[in-house]
């Protein structure tokens, strides 16, 4: 009876409490994707002080330490673009509206005239075998006119089809020292109108890569004017932020998670990350609030993970090192991009785990709290990747409908409509209460 009382007592509670969830969400989201974190990135420390704001917020909500601290520290290599500024025919371009700067891209300060054009066939041959997996993600998601622009008088021949990129950088040194070639850097501009996607680098290419919008150069081009401040760091040190909550059972484990970092900033120029994944972390600490009141039944565990979008950085490193055993992990719950919910949720690994799949389908279903709650398989698109590749059960949700900003400057405190956030509040106190 005390059982069945609780488990009544904590569902009517989650409900109620979910309804200023989305108030408490607001707040964790403005401030999250405020212009003082700088896109919780890797410049002016903008990381580092997203992960206070996490501690600070675990501090009031009663999350407990893991080991007398919250913090997971770990390190990995990325590409930092500090400041980019760029000129097409005389005319100042807008990063982030009228052009990006690929992620992997070396510092160059250049004024380039005389420009050459090659085919697109050709921009293979530039990139070092190891760069591949990096530059083909990011090369091939535009649909655009690539162009290169090296500073340099050399053969028609050296470039071609078949050419290999130790061809061209071999050739290098000496064109430099005839004076032929006044950058060793090779420029790539690619000319889109295809929707601009930030991302972060794990290398520094050999290239300064330009995505420019069609729209942004006015005829044909005469100059390019560019300056680009970057500086690759082998060993970026990130935190990974953890804490818990005693249930009355210690034998399991239920797990939430979310990613708080961002892209960060170039120049004066922010990608605000409130969708991805502000959006994640105050449903996660929305779930803390509800489980500090009472005691749930097993002891929950809250991860904020550092270094997603460098390549599930945080979350690799945390199953590598874990903190708590990971067979006596029940379920794992991963939030990335909760913001919005017009259209319903998506539950990558649904197919995977059908049982508990169907368990969170009919609380909706007898409680209609989104719209649909769709399925997915397997797919290692976000931080339940690591663990499931280890064996734990797990779910990756994130909501559908609403704005489509993403990995740009639109995705701002004011993109996540929260339209979904207090009912997606109370849908998983009953699922994990269930489970």
């Amino acid at each position: 009876m005390k059982k069945i009382f609780f488990a009544f007592f904590l569902s009517v509670f989650g409900f109620f409490y979910a309804q200023t969830s989305r108030d408490y969400a607001k707040q964790v989201i403005s401030t999250l994707s405020s212009p003082e974190l700088s896109g919780r990135g890797y410049v002016d420390g903008g990381m580092e002080k997203a992960a206070e704001e996490i501690v600070s917020q675990f501090e009031k909500i009663g999350v407990q330490k893991f080991n007398n601290a919250y913090f997971q520290t770990f390190t990995y290599p990325v590409n930092i673009i500090e400041s980019s500024s760029l000129k097409i025919n005389n005319k100042e371009l807008r990063l982030g509206s009228d052009y990006l700067v690929g992620a992997g891209s070396p510092s160059l300060t250049a004024n380039y005239d005389n420009l050459r054009i090659f085919k697109t066939s050709v921009i293979d041959s530039l990139f070092l075998s190891e760069e591949n997996s990096y530059l083909d993600k990011e090369m091939n998601r535009i649909d655009g006119h690539v162009v290169v622009f090296p500073q340099a008088d050399f053969p028609e021949n050296l470039i071609s089809d078949n050419s290999s990129a130790q061809q061209f950088y071999s050739a290098i040194p000496q064109m430099i020292a005839d004076g032929s070639m006044k950058s060793s850097i090779p420029l790539i501009v690619e000319l889109t109108s295809a929707k601009f996607i930030h991302t972060i680098s794990p290398i520094q290419t050999q290239t300064v890569d330009l995505f420019v919008k069609n729209d942004a150069v006015s005829g044909k081009i005469q100059n390019i004017d560019v300056d680009i401040k970057s500086r690759f760091e082998p060993v970026f040190q990130a935190q990974n932020v953890v804490g818990f909550i005693k249930g009355q059972r210690s034998d399991s484990l239920i797990v939430l998670t979310a990613h708080y970092d961002h892209l960060g900033k170039i120049s004066d120029v922010i990608f605000p990350g409130a969708n991805d994944n502000a959006s994640g972390i105050a449903l996660i600490l929305s779930l803390a609030k509800i489980y500090s009141k009472e005691k749930p039944k097993f002891d929950m565990v809250f991860i904020a993970f550092s270094g997603e979008e460098a390549g599930l950085k945080g979350s690799q490193y945390f199953v590598s090192q874990p903190l708590i055993d990971l067979k006596k992990i029940k379920f794992l719950i991963n939030f990335d991009m909760v913001g919005t919910g017009e259209e319903g949720i998506q539950v990558v690994n649904g197919r995977e785990f059908p049982k508990q799949f169907a368990k969170l389908e009919t609380v909706n279903y007898n409680y209609q709290y989104v719209k649909e709650v769709k399925i997915r398989g397997a797919a290692c698109n976000s931080d339940q990747c690591p663990f499931y590749e280890k064996g734990v059960p797990s779910f990756f949700v994130y909501t559908l409908g609403g704005s489509s900003a993403y990995h740009d400057i639109n995705d701002t405190s004011e993109s996540p409509s929260l339209y979904a956030f207090n009912k997606l509040t109370a849908l998983f106190v009953k699922f994990i209460n269930q489970l």
